[in-house]
C-alpha cells in the first residue's frame, strides 16, 4: 500500500512540475492568422528597460512598436555567452508569398552563429529582392519566462503573431561593452539587418501569451 501510495503522489509531483514548465495563456484566438501582409511598424521611443546579471549587464533601448504575422521558416536556440542571456532564441519568418506552402518547393532557409541564409532555385516564382523584403532573422528578446516558454513550443512552419518593440542593445560583459541595434527596415540585408526584437505577446495556433 506504501509503495502505491508513494508512486501515486510521484506521479502527481510529475505532472505538476511538468504543467508549470510549460507556456500559461493569458487568452484564445480563433481568428485565422493572415501572414499575407507585411509586417506593422511605428516609431516609438519608449523608456529604457534595465536587464542582466553578474557580468552580462545591458539596457533595452525601443525604437519601434513592432507586431508581425508570418510562418516561421527557421528557429534556432542559444544557450551560451552573453547574448544568449539576451536573446535566446532567432526566429526566421517569411510572409507573403514566401509563406505559401509551394514556395518551399524552391526556397531553402538556413541559420548559423546568429546569421539566416536562404537559397532559392532558378525557377523560383519569386525573385532575390523579394526573399529579402519578405523574410527576416529576429533575435528575440522575451519579456517574461511566460513568453519564453512560449517561443519554445513554436516550430517551423508553424504561423505566429508577435508583438513588441524593435530594441537597441547597450550592455557590458566582463567589463566590456557591446551594442546590438535593430534593422528598422524590410530590405536591408548583412550585417546589422536582423531585428532585435523584444516580444510581448505571442499568439501560436489559437493560444495568446503575454
Amino acid at each position: 500500500m506504501k509503495h502505491i501510495i508513494f508512486s501515486y503522489i510521484f506521479l502527481l509531483l510529475f505532472l505538476f512540475v511538468g504543467g508549470c514548465s510549460g507556456p500559461i495563456p493569458s487568452g484564445e484566438d480563433y481568428s485565422e492568422i493572415d501572414v499575407s501582409g507585411d509586417p506593422v511598424q511605428v516609431s516609438e521611443k519608449g523608456d529604457s528597460i534595465l536587464k542582466g546579471e553578474k557580468d552580462c549587464t545591458y539596457t533595452i533601448k525601443p525604437v519601434a512598436r513592432y507586431k508581425i504575422s508570418a510562418m516561421v521558416v527557421g528557429k534556432k536556440s542559444y544557450s551560451f555567452g552573453c547574448k544568449a542571456k539576451v536573446s535566446p532564441v532567432d526566429l526566421a519568418l517569411a510572409w507573403g508569398k514566401l509563406a505559401d506552402p509551394k514556395s518551399g518547393k524552391y526556397i531553402t532557409y538556413s541559420q548559423s552563429d546568429r546569421w539566416y541564409f536562404y537559397e532559392y532555385k532558378p525557377d523560383s516564382p519569386v525573385n532575390n529582392s523579394y526573399i529579402i523584403s519578405h523574410s527576416s532573422n529576429n533575435h528575440i528578446i522575451p519579456a517574461n519566462d511566460n513568453i519564453l516558454r512560449a517561443i519554445k513550443t513554436i516550430k517551423k512552419k508553424e504561423k505566429i503573431i508577435l508583438e513588441g518593440q524593435l530594441v537597441n542593445i547597450n550592455g557590458i560583459h566582463k567589463g566590456e561593452t557591446f551594442w546590438w541595434n535593430s534593422s528598422l527596415a524590410r530590405s536591408d540585408t548583412g550585417d546589422s539587418s536582423c531585428e532585435v526584437f523584444y516580444v510581448t505577446k505571442v499568439r501560436v495556433g489559437d493560444k495568446v501569451y503575454e
